[in-house]
């Protein structure tokens, strides 16, 4: 029989503190191994990523099917462009995965949400599509917090203006811009 004893008291006290650590450890690994280190070797391996500073995590730290793609900072010479191919090449990394949703935030503040289906599709096709036409692909699918499709809820002059900048000859970096400007607004 247990009996509550000072030492008794101590040692379930003690057990509960070190099976927590262990349960902290483990989400945290599960965290950084699946999700963050390949992030960062997409970003390393890519010199046009650097200056690009991304956090992503499960949801919570512990829904598996929900992941946080938290953009923390968009330096050069990365840029826009760089935080747009990062996110297609991790899109790529996790084909394979079960993934429900991903949802965008920046700087902790949660702002769209994708559906997981369509980000893998993202990752599939990053490499046969062109990077606007991705870009585009991105936008179309992109949703509000609450469901509802990001470019059903924008004037219809600033997506046919978005269209067309993915369309034109202009650089990568510009329709990237364009493109983070008019879904973060």
């Amino acid at each position: 029989m247990f009996w509550l004893t000072a030492r008794n008291v101590q040692r379930l006290f003690t057990g509960l503190i070190l099976g927590g650590l262990v349960i902290g450890i483990f989400v945290f690994g599960l965290n950084y191994y699946r999700l963050q280190q390949p992030l960062n070797r997409v970003i390393e391996q890519d010199a046009r990523n650097h200056g690009i500073r991304v956090a992503v995590y499960y949801d919570s730290f512990v829904d598996t099917g929900t992941i946080v793609f938290d953009v923390r900072a968009v330096d050069p010479p990365g840029g826009y462009a760089g935080l747009f191919r990062s996110f297609f090449q991790f899109a790529k990394e996790q084909q394979g995965r079960k993934i429900d949703e991903l949802i965008l935030a920046y700087h902790g503040n949660r702002k769209l949400k994708l559906k997981g289906q369509d980000f893998l599709a993202l990752g599939a096709s990053f490499g046969a599509m062109p990077p606007k036409e991705l870009m585009w692909q991105l936008a179309r699918n992109l949703r509000l917090p609450d469901d509802r499709l990001v470019l059903s809820h924008i004037p219809g002059t600033m997506v046919t203006a978005l269209k067309k900048k993915l369309g034109e000859e202009s650089g990568e970096s510009q329709a990237a811009s364009t493109l983070f400007t008019t879904i973060t607004q």
